[in-house]
């Protein structure tokens, strides 16, 4: 506890700020997520349609996305993550129109990253993740990601908290329909992606690729002398980046193929549609979901400092699986669904903190946002068919399978990469003893 107050303190403007605007966006993510598929299907637009909408949208994002993070070098990670905001902005004004307007709704949610799945998606990701490893030394990365994920996890809940409360507060105070209600929401959106776009001007030069921190310096001159000198391969990277590139996107990428059967969005649905359940029950069950991932953000870096990223996965992802499975298994009523619901989501967040300290003991900085990017963008595209299949299943009251491919795939991910990277845990213990303080 007492290091990770230490990061806490040393924590610049630049990282509070990353942490203000994640908080942000991920309040606007939460407040969407809880509404899109009911008020896509207020529109008149079918379950199948909606599937293909989440699909769509998803592979469009990552398309976007993915330009966007290759050439962030070039372009400057400011300018995306601003431009990022004014699209949220462009797209929360179009849904709050009250169009049904297939196109021009897909159009939206693709520019202005509407998130099907509930998480952190677009280039906002990819460009927050490598700025906060470029200046945060490896001994302090565990602590500083998990803060950025607990705000994170915060603005989720509080965005599905709002959602739950203001569609019950449109509908029963206002007299408002269920359409002008989800409606509505859009428009909290608009102020809240107004006001990431403001926060998001007064980051620093340092959150651009060309700044190196003095610990890269320390840290290159230790291990990594002999990429100097290695020969860029065909996708632009060193030839030992790439080979990790390779070698992490595929299991990365089954990962999310799985999570896509059951994005949160068609999480909800599931609720309303079993359990008959009202807005505001569905929106404190996933406030508190929120609520217990952000709690857990901090658990998650004792657990890598204590056993390593790979152990860690290992240790909460089997169990993840396994709870996946009992959501519709055992939850025959709303009580035990939940039940499992909010024990599986205490798992959620525990994966994500190993993950990142994988990618950036790995990855020179330089690299970074690159191949941050590129896994990502991947894990973006595997999850992207999922929702398309789930709306078949939904069509045909089959929901409840697609809790069990994503348990199933969960499980299997886990165990192949504790079986490829079983050395890393050592490197990791080895480079969080090199003691820097965060400029």
């Amino acid at each position: 506890m007492t290091h990770f107050l230490l990061s806490l303190k040393q924590s610049s403007a630049d990282i509070r700020l990353l942490w203000f605007s994640v908080f942000i966006r991920m309040i606007s993510f939460g407040l969407t997520n809880q509404v899109l598929a009911s008020y896509l299907k207020e529109l008149g637009i079918s379950e199948v349609r909606i599937g293909m909408f989440m699909s769509m949208t998803m592979v469009g994002d990552s398309i976007i996305s993915y330009v966007l993070t290759w050439n962030a070098n070039k372009i400057g990670n400011r300018f995306i993550m601003l431009l990022g905001s004014a699209l949220m902005i462009l797209a929360s004004g179009i849904f709050s129109t009250g169009t049904s307007n297939f196109g021009y709704l897909l159009f939206a949610a693709i520019v202005g990253v509407i998130s099907p799945s509930g998480g952190d998606t677009g280039p906002f990701k990819t460009i927050e993740e490598t700025v906060l490893a470029n200046l945060t030394p490896p001994n302090h990365r565990p602590e500083i990601f998990a803060i950025h994920s607990t705000f994170a996890n915060v603005g989720a809940s509080l965005g599905a908290f709002l959602a739950g409360l203001s569609v019950d507060y449109f509908t029963k105070s206002l007299h408002l329909t269920m359409r002008d209600s989800y409606r509505y929401t859009f428009c909290i959106l608009l102020f809240t992606s107004f006001l990431k776009f403001v926060s998001l001007i007064f980051i620093s030069h340092k959150a651009e690729a060309s700044y190196i921190p003095p610990f890269i310096v320390a840290q290159r001159e230790l291990e990594m002398e002999q990429d100097a000198v290695e020969l860029k391969t065909f996708t632009g990277l060193a030839p030992r980046t790439q080979s990790i590139l390779f070698r992490l996107l595929v299991p990365f990428m089954l990962a999310s193929l799985g999570y896509g059967f059951m994005t949160k969005a068609w999480v909800v649905y599931y609720f309303q549609e079993k359990y008959n359940s009202p807005a505001v029950l569905l929106g404190t069950l996933f406030g508190l979901a929120g609520i217990v991932k952000s709690l857990t953000s901090v658990l998650s870096a004792w657990l890598v400092k204590q056993f390593g990223p790979i152990k860690s996965c290992l240790l909460t992802q089997i169990p993840r699986g396994i709870l996946s499975i009992l959501i519709p298994t055992l939850g025959v009523n709303f009580k035990l669904g939940s039940l499992f619901f909010l024990l599986h989501q205490s798992t959620v967040e525990l994966e994500v903190i190993p993950r990142r300290i994988i990618l950036t003991t790995l990855v020179e900085p330089i690299e970074l946002s690159r191949v941050m990017g590129t896994v990502n963008i991947g894990k973006q595209v595997a999850r992207s068919a999922g929702p398309f299949f789930t709306g078949f299943f939904a069509h045909g009251h089959l929901l409840w399978v697609c809790f069990i491919i994503s348990g199933v795939t969960s499980i299997l991910v886990n165990l192949w990469i504790a079986a490829n990277f079983s050395d890393l845990d050592q490197k990791v213990k080895k480079l969080e003893q090199i003691q820097h303080d965060i400029e």
